[in-house]
Formats: C-alpha cells, structure tokens, sequence
C-alpha cells in the first residue's frame, strides 16, 4: 500500500492487512457483501485518506458465529455474543484489527439493499473485490450525509457524472426522505454543478 496503483490509500500496513483479511474471509464464506465508506471511494475517484473499513453484508443469523469465528482467528478483536447482538438486531457493528476500525453493516432499509444488489467486481491488490457502485456510495453518503461524505458525494458526481444512473439515485433519495428534505435540493444543485463540469 505504498501508492495509487495498489487500489488503497497510503495510510499504513495495518489498513491494507485489514482489507485484505476482511475480503478474503468474505469471498471464501460467499457473503454477499460491497466494500463502501473511502476505500470504495478511492476505487471511483481521486486519491483521499481513510483509516478504516466499511463494509455492507447480507449475512444470515445462522452464519454469523462462523463468520465472526473466522474474523477472530485471522486477527480481528471479536466479542461473539455483543457482535452478533449488534449486527442482528442495529444493523451495525464495529471490529478492530490492530488500530483499524472495521465496522459491518446489514442492509437494515430498501435503499442499502438496493446499494449491495448494484455492487460491482474489481480487482484490488490482487483480490476480486465487491465494491459499491459509485450510485451505491452516493445513496450510502446522502444517507449519513457527515462533512466528507458531501465532499465525497460531489467528487463521485464530478469523476462519473456522464455514466452515472441519476435516476436511480433519486428514487432511492425519495425511498429515505421527506419532500422537503434538504439532501433532495443539495444534490439536485451538485448534480448541476457536476454537468457544467463535464
């Protein structure tokens, strides 16, 4: 993970061993699963920094213990019963492996489903990875809708504006907002900035 080419940015050994410990296990178990947050991100746009990894999963119950099992016996901190209390029941939980933060997602409402039905192969460092579609990360950051993920959200509109699916980025905007909601206007107004742009 010394620069660009390698698909992750220069952030340490222990983001990358993260990242490739975490797809391993999920490619060798059949999860169902798209890589989101700032290493799929980088996978669409410009070089930017994160020091962790996010990752969207449709895992059944039955198979959590066995996940998380595996998890652990590759260098994941791993407390069983909270980890799968958390995912099954919140949606979200939160991994370490050495300083990394991992943090697990299940596709709770409509718009995350859609998101991990929309994923897309590539090949990072190596690996087949499963990452969110740049539409799947524009839904995933209006939805958290935090400082960097507006700066990521415009980044994304700007490096894929002319193959992007507008259209299904606003009906799944519409499937999580109200009408007067103001991430409605906002990227209405980025999607326009996005086309003079090109």
């Amino acid at each position: 993970m010394t620069n660009a080419d390698d698909g992750l940015p220069p952030s340490g050994p222990a983001l990358q061993q993260a990242f490739e410990a975490l797809v391993s296990i999920l490619n060798d178990r059949h999860v169902r699963y798209a890589i989101i947050g700032g290493l799929a991100t980088l996978q669409h746009t410009r070089a930017r920094t994160t020091d962790d990894v996010d990752a969207l999963l449709a895992v059944p119950q039955t198979a959590m213990p066995g996940l998380f099992d595996a998890l652990r016996d590759r260098g994941f901190s791993v407390d069983l019963a909270r980890n799968i209390r958390e995912l099954r029941d919140q949606g979200l939980t939160t991994l370490r492996f050495m300083d990394v933060l991992i943090d697990l997602m299940r596709p709770l409402i409509p718009a995350y489903a859609h998101v991990l039905d929309r994923a897309i192969k590539t090949r990072v460092l190596g690996q087949d990875v499963s990452i969110a579609s740049a539409e799947g990360l524009i839904i995933t950051k209006l939805i958290a809708m935090r400082p960097q993920d507006e700066s990521d959200i415009r980044d994304l509109l700007a490096a894929c504006a002319a193959n992007l699916d507008l259209e299904f980025i606003r009906a799944e905007i519409e499937s999580f907002t109200e009408p007067g909601d103001p991430r409605r206007s906002r990227f209405e107004e980025w999607a326009r900035q996005s086309k003079k742009g090109m």
